[in-house]
């Protein structure tokens, strides 16, 4: 049976409910994404490949702050869930252990297995046998992990409704192609992805670029809730962004100040640019509460790592593109603007999928982008650890988050020296790009040959001072020391990155 899709009428009627708390658990807001939160005893991958825990802090570890609001301790970061949540979960805690097993399991979604038939219709019989399996155990072993995890009820409610909503988008996506198989014959053409680490400035040039008129870019609204086609501006885009904007907005009622802590990070915007990391999701990766699930060196961690098994997500990812051209008029002659830290480590799938693709590596000190990105991790951590689980959950993330983000930059090492002088790659340097935004525009159109218009200027400009650095406010960051880690171990780590991407080791960790 084909599903059906939603009637955007329905939609004011349900704003109006969007402010329940089960309506909010069941969405996931922002996507460079809030990453959010997970589990058990974690480690750090070193430069020689052995594993060493992050458990306890570290005192003497040196330099832990770079910027933002000081050296934080972890419970700083973790918003104190409302007065109702604790009370539930209490109550859920005592009936599970009466009972002898959780309340509420988390599983595989249906559609998982739903969606088969529409890609086998869509893609062929091999396509959908092979790369079906792949999704199916990323998601089996999602739904194990978790339900090992010290999550609360609010926390595994929370996870299950992220894999439930992604994988019912893919499926609706599919179907949607299935009966409409003209769609699937629109040309993608030299899409531009922007692949560096987490915390890089990536978002930043994403929406720098997307800023030209002749650029097309991923919304979130479309991500989360693709059919029926809503164009960007269009009414019935307005009240769908509203709708889940609405369902964002009592993520408070939940952890209270939790959307203007992780706004200091990253500004969900429903109708804005938005990475695609939201929309794979739907084949159980590229969303840090997958990755870390299981904490580091877990068997989900190999296989959402492992490229090989990602056909299926960039094929999803094309056949969306096809999809939501067909709402916008000029989207045929324009260029996509894509942008996920997760691509680098499947560049060999990407480039399968979109060999004439142009890749922007964003680069930036590893202290840095360390201690943001377990920040903003730890800072989604908010309702979801059980009891007292919060700060042994946060740990494990950072474990977990610290892992990812080192086999991460090994990816762009071998990216880089496999691409080196190639005009279809460039690397962009955080620090300049905060600096001299328009200088790299200019270049990074000179290197793709993209002719730079004065409109396209114009659009540049008018972005940054709407955008201005901070403008929500400083993150507030947790010193490195709290996680178990140390400058000169992350020197010792980085170091390739360093000097392949960067302006050697040396001119990166010198002491400011």
């Amino acid at each position: 049976m084909v599903p059906s899709t939603c009637d955007d009428a329905h939609l004011l009627a349900k704003l109006a409910r969007a402010e329940a708390p089960a309506a909010a658990v069941g969405f996931w807001g922002a996507a460079t994404a809030p990453e959010a939160t997970v589990e058990l005893t974690g480690a750090a991958a070193p430069s020689d490949g052995t594993i060493e825990p992050l458990a306890a802090p570290r005192p003497d570890c040196g330099r832990g702050h770079i910027d933002g609001q000081g050296d934080q301790p972890i419970g700083v970061l973790l918003r104190p869930v409302s007065l109702p949540l604790r009370a539930a979960d209490c109550l859920a805690l005592q009936l599970e252990l009466r009972l002898g097993r959780q309340l509420m399991r988390v599983g595989t979604p249906v559609s998982v297995l739903a969606v088969r038939e529409a890609v086998r219709r869509v893609e062929g019989e091999h396509f959908a046998r092979a790369e079906g399996e792949h999704v199916t155990v990323a998601f089996e072993l999602l739904a194990e992990q978790v339900s090992r995890a010290p999550f609360n009820l609010a926390g595994r409610i929370y996870i299950q409704q992220l894999f439930e909503r992604a994988a019912r988008a893919r499926e609706r996506v599919y179907w949607h192609l299935a009966c409409n198989p003209s769609v699937a014959l629109g040309a993608v053409r030299t899409p531009i992805f922007i692949i560096g680490l987490p915390r890089t400035g990536s978002t930043h040039l994403h929406r720098l670029l997307c800023a030209d008129p002749l650029s097309e870019s991923l919304r979130l609204y479309e991500m989360l809730q693709p059919l029926p086609l809503a164009a960007p501006g269009s009414r019935r885009a307005r009240l769908r962004a509203a709708y889940l904007r609405a369902q964002y907005r009592a993520m408070d009622l939940l952890a209270p100040g939790y959307i203007a802590a992780n706004s200091t990070f990253h500004r969900a915007d429903m109708d804005g640019p938005e990475e695609e990391a939201v929309l794979l999701a739907g084949c159980g990766v590229s969303m840090m509460p997958y990755v870390c699930v299981g904490g580091a060196g877990s068997a989900y961690e190999a296989a959402h790592a492992d490229g090989r098994t990602k056909a299926a997500a960039f094929r999803y990812l094309r056949r969306f593109l096809q999809l939501v051209a067909g709402a916008r008029q000029a989207a045929s002659n324009s260029r996509w603007v894509l942008k996920s830290h997760y691509n680098a480590l499947w560049a060999d799938a990407l480039l399968a999928e979109f060999p004439d693709a142009k890749l922007i590596i964003t680069v930036r000190e590893p202290l840095e982008v360390v201690q943001s990105f377990i920040s903003y991790s730890i800072a989604n951590l908010s309702f979801v650890a059980d009891g007292a689980s919060g700060e042994e959950l946060a740990r494990s993330h950072a474990a977990a988050a610290y892992r990812y983000m080192l086999s991460n930059a090994r990816a762009l090492v071998a990216l880089q020296r496999r691409l080196r002088g190639s005009r279809s790659l460039y690397v962009v340097k955080y620090k300049r790009l905060v600096a001299e935004p328009i200088g790299v525009l200019r270049e990074v159109y000179a290197q793709f040959d993209i002719p730079l218009t004065d409109e396209a200027l114009a659009t540049a400009l008018a972005y940054l001072r709407e955008s201005p650095q901070h403008g929500l406010g400083r993150p507030t960051k947790v010193a490195v020391r709290e996680v178990g880690l140390s400058v000169e171990q992350i020197t010792r780590d980085f170091a390739d990155y360093c000097v392949e991407l960067g302006d050697g080791a040396q001119a990166f960790f010198e002491p400011k």
